[in-house]
């Protein structure tokens, strides 16, 4: 089943990932961090037979067009996600990232387990 009705679970989720994400604190996500964010963002979109998303989150989410994605941009654009993932707490999150062989899950795990460095 995916989130709609339970918006403000998903906002939440979403937030707090994001916080977790912005590695130099400027409220938006760059290039880099976005691609750790979009690990998060996975489970909600439609995959192709390689597992690639078949949307552009990052273009998507960039209203601007500025390279960023900032905390306004992100929340104002619809964002699907099965129910069983949307807890504000990150656990459901870190579980699936965690059951994920490849490198990008495991890195956006451990960002959001706060075992990476901030950007000094």
């Amino acid at each position: 089943m995916t989130s709609t009705s339970g918006a403000t679970e998903l906002s939440q989720m979403l937030n707090n990932a994001f916080t977790k994400f912005d590695r130099d604190g400027d409220d938006k996500l760059n290039s880099e961090e976005f691609a750790n964010f979009n690990e998060v963002l996975k489970p909600g979109m439609k995959l192709d037979d390689k597992g690639n998303p078949t949307v552009d989150m990052n273009a998507k989410m960039d209203h601007d067009s500025d390279g960023f994605v900032d905390r306004g941009e992100m929340g104002s654009t619809g964002v699907l996600m099965p129910a069983n993932l949307t807890d504000s707490t990150l656990k459901s999150m870190l579980d699936y990232l965690h059951l994920k062989v490849d490198p990008a899950a495991i890195q956006a795990a451990a960002i959001l387990e706060g075992g990476s460095e901030r950007d000094s």
